[in-house]
This record gives C-alpha cells, structure tokens and sequence, in this order.
C-alpha cells in the first residue's frame, strides 16, 4: 500500500530549519510535521526551506496553549495562537493543524474542562473549514493531560464537535501507554485516522522497544490507510521548541532505523 513516511522536526531540537531540513532529505523522507515559532519563522521562508529539498509539509505541530481552560483570557490566546496557526498552515499548501490538550504537570488543580476543549475545537473546526483545513486532534496520555487519553475519548468528542474537517491522530508512543489494545484503537479509527505517528514504547526509533509495528502496519492496510506516517522519536523530557537534552546523532540513528524498517514493511 503506498504511503509517504516523514518525520517531526522537532526531534532534531531547536536549531536552524534549513539545518533540520537538510539531514531530513540525506535520510530520504518524503515529508515532515513541522514545529516552528511562528512568530519568529515567516511561512513563506518555511516553504521554500522544504520545497528547495523537494520536502513535502504533511502537519503542523503546535505550541503548547491551553483551549479548555476556565479563564476566557487564557483560552482566548489559545483560540488566536491556533487560528494564526491555521492561516501559517493555509499558506504552506495546507496541511493538517495538530490539536491537542493543554500539557501541564499533574501536582495540583487543573481550571478547565472538557465542555469548554469541545467548544474550542468547534470554533476552530469551522475557522479551518474556509481556508481548506484538516484539524487533527491527537490523545496523549496521563502523565501530560487528563481529559483525551485513547481513542475512545477522541471519536466520542468527534461526535459531539461534528465537523467534517475534524480528524484524528494516533500516536503508538501514546497508544502503548493507555490502550488496552493498539490495533483495535487504530481499526475503530478506521477513515478518520489522518496522520499516524510512530517510535517505539520508550520514544526510540523502530525496535528499540517492545512495540510489534507488523500489527501496527497490518491494522493500517486493513483500514485502507494511505496518509503518511511520521516518525516522532525524542530524548527523554524533550518537547516541542525544546533544546535537544542528548546527542544529535543518538536521534538520526533512531529516525535512520524507523525509516528504514517502514521502507521495507509499511510502503
């Protein structure tokens, strides 16, 4: 089944595009998800980064805000921070806009709800529909949020947000951590998995782990799943924009395996 498999930009830390850029076409990706400070990044200068390399844009990565939150000044930023998110997007050829939650430690109260996550995405569900955009909501796990935790809880708050352009993105790193059955969460996905990221059960690359990917890659064929897969490895405690906390190398070799393992079995 043909698919195109990239990477996220974010694992190579926070150093120049053009630099990230370069090591992503030596290893022969067909794309990328790409994280940039947007504020700091014009889109017209990220486009001819990747479009020079012959590098496609498949998703976009976003800062850490906060759309369930009580306080309307706090979700308001969120709201903005994500709809300039989506007008950067529409200007690179429109890829999908990552959602997700607010990540946050878990010592004490958190003020937002799941009632007011749904009504955000709704609003921008609707602000993307005009530009052409996919949204893509995407679980994480206990120790980062609280409310979308497995896939269940995204395709139940699907059904409530109702928009066609609202999508979702699994994560195995996520799945391994809180569904109780992988392959089931990606059948019962079925056509609204857009993006499906991959590394092993301990952020590594392809088998470095636990994690059985031949089971991984035969839910994706039996679901017809032909939207590229992204390889998302990282350090342990690096975040998106963070500065890479181990070796540069120690990340491509990871990156290097999973793209060669999903050339072998996964295209």
């Amino acid at each position: 089944m043909k698919r195109k498999i990239g990477v996220t930009t974010w694992s190579f830390g926070d150093i120049d595009l053009a630099d990230i850029a370069d090591m992503i076409a030596e290893i022969k990706f067909d794309g990328v998800e790409l994280f940039v400070d947007i504020d700091r990044i014009s889109s017209p200068y990220a486009r001819k980064v990747f479009q020079d390399r012959d590098l496609e844009i498949y998703s976009l990565t976003p800062g850490n805000v906060d759309l369930a939150a009580n306080d309307s000044n706090i979700r308001n930023s969120a709201l903005n921070y994500y709809k300039r998110l989506i007008d950067y997007g529409a200007e690179l050829g429109h890829p999908t806009v990552t959602c997700h939650e607010y990540i946050h430690p878990q010592m004490g109260t958190y003020l937002g709800s799941i009632e007011l996550l749904i009504e955000s995405c709704q609003q921008l569900a609707t602000y993307a529909q005009q530009f052409n955009i996919n949204l893509g909501f995407e679980p994480l796990n206990r120790y980062l949020c609280r409310f979308i935790l497995k896939s269940t809880d995204v395709l139940s708050m699907l059904s409530q947000i109702n928009a066609s352009n609202m999508t979702i993105i699994l994560d195995a790193f996520h799945m391994n951590l809180e569904e109780k059955d992988p392959i089931e969460a990606i059948i019962q996905c079925g056509s609204k998995l857009s993006i499906y990221q991959i590394s092993d059960s301990n952020r590594k690359g392809i088998g470095f782990g636990h994690i059985d990917f031949s089971k991984h890659i035969a839910a994706l064929d039996s679901i017809q799943y032909t939207n590229p897969i992204i390889v998302e490895c990282a350090h342990p405690r690096q975040t998106p924009g963070s500065v890479a906390i181990g070796s540069l190398d120690e990340i491509k070799s990871y990156v290097t395996t999973s793209k060669n393992w999903l050339t072998e079995n996964a295209i």
